[in-house]
């Protein structure tokens, strides 16, 4: 069977979980049977581009952003039917919305495969006039689109609840990921000016409103006994950084491996979120998480096995005491996590099952 040829489209792959399971899935799919092509655009000022583009087959799509303008986006969708047209490929695979727009007012004869990463419906970002616009385009967009794919249940379950496609269109791949332990990195607690007998929670992701960087201010000072680190950058990132409490130590852009080695509980704070890979990469590395209980976070952590889920500020503080506690006791949570993330979210396992959805849709089967 001759290879099937994949090109996939992103706004921008900055450093995050979304670039992470984009390169994840590139790599292991050609070891499958896929040609890969990525077409992207540029991060926005005051973020980082991912350095996994740099080992990916990567076409740059002038004037492709995250944000909305009728022009510039006119350009870019005119750029990428230059590049489809090019490519010749089998499937065209978008990721997030503005890929997803651009994609799938294209004319042309590829199955159309869109991923939700997460979405837009509890995001604080977007008003509520603002939500019911973007269920309106994404409605129109999903009778376009041959296959949607979903990083959990929950996500699938929301959107269908607001009327984005049919139940069978939609096919839930939880993300996969490489063993963190394969890139084993040196401890840099004491660069970081951290006792080696600290109790570490540890926060990664983007400083925006809706992963909440302020409540981690907040439980900083509710529980000063623990030493709280965020690594990562992104708009509100000064404004945390102002009356941060001594407990709380903001690091800016690290080596996510470094911050995995040095934690001993992961947190999540976000108000919306799909299925967070650094929560998968954190327990892979066996560091238990706590996190409100949002997207498809559930489908990731076990409650009081691999990590705990909360509703809010009180309960993530409750939650971080009983963890703490646990961890002290025993280190069944810190293995259970780890045994939990590498039976589910293997990275060889996420790219046979896009796999065998390409293969359906193109009538084929493996040889």
């Amino acid at each position: 069977m001759s290879q099937v040829r994949v090109l996939h489209v992103i706004a921008r792959m900055n450093i995050g979980g979304t670039a992470t399971y984009i390169s994840n899935l590139i790599e292991n799919l050609e070891g499958i049977g896929a040609t890969n092509l990525l077409a992207m655009g540029t991060v926005p000022k005051g973020e980082a581009e991912d350095g996994v583009v740099e080992n990916l087959p990567v076409v740059r799509v002038p004037g492709l952003t995250r944000k909305l303008g009728l022009v510039r986006d006119f350009r870019a969708w005119l750029h990428l039917q230059r590049v489809i047209r090019d490519f010749k490929p089998d499937i065209i695979h978008s990721h997030t919305f503005k890929a997803g727009l651009l994609v799938r007012l294209s004319k042309s004869t590829a199955k159309k495969v869109h991923s939700f990463h997460g979405h837009h419906l509890y995001d604080p970002e977007f008003g509520r006039f603002e939500r019911a616009v973007l269920n309106f385009v994404e409605r129109k967009l999903a009778k376009r689109t041959d296959a949607i794919i979903t990083i959990g249940n929950r996500v699938r379950d929301e959107l269908l609840g607001v009327g984005i496609g049919v139940k069978n269109q939609y096919l839930p791949i939880p993300p996969g990921i490489e063993d963190p332990l394969s890139y084993r990195v040196r401890d840099v607690r004491t660069e970081l000016g951290i006792d080696k007998d600290a109790f570490v929670v540890m926060w990664l992701g983007r400083f925006t409103r809706v992963k909440r960087p302020d409540i981690v201010k907040s439980l900083a000072r509710e529980l000063p006994e623990m030493t709280f680190v965020m690594a990562g950058g992104g708009e509100l990132l000064k404004e945390t950084k102002q009356d941060a409490p001594n407990n709380l130590k903001i690091v800016g852009y690290r080596d996510k491996y470094e911050m995995w080695e040095i934690a001993d509980v992961g947190l999540c704070t976000s108000d919306s979120e799909g299925m967070p890979l650094s929560l998968i990469e954190a327990q892979m590395s066996s560091v238990p998480v706590v996190s409100t209980n949002v997207g498809s976070v559930a489908e990731i952590v076990i409650d009081k096995v691999t990590g705990r889920l909360a509703n809010d500020i009180r309960e993530l503080a409750e939650a971080l005491n009983w963890v703490q506690h646990e961890m002290e006791s025993s280190s069944s949570m810190s293995d259970s996590a780890r045994d939990n993330a590498l039976l589910k979210f293997s990275a060889s396992s996420m790219a046979e099952k896009h796999m065998e959805i390409y293969l359906n849709l193109l009538g084929k089967v493996r040889a």
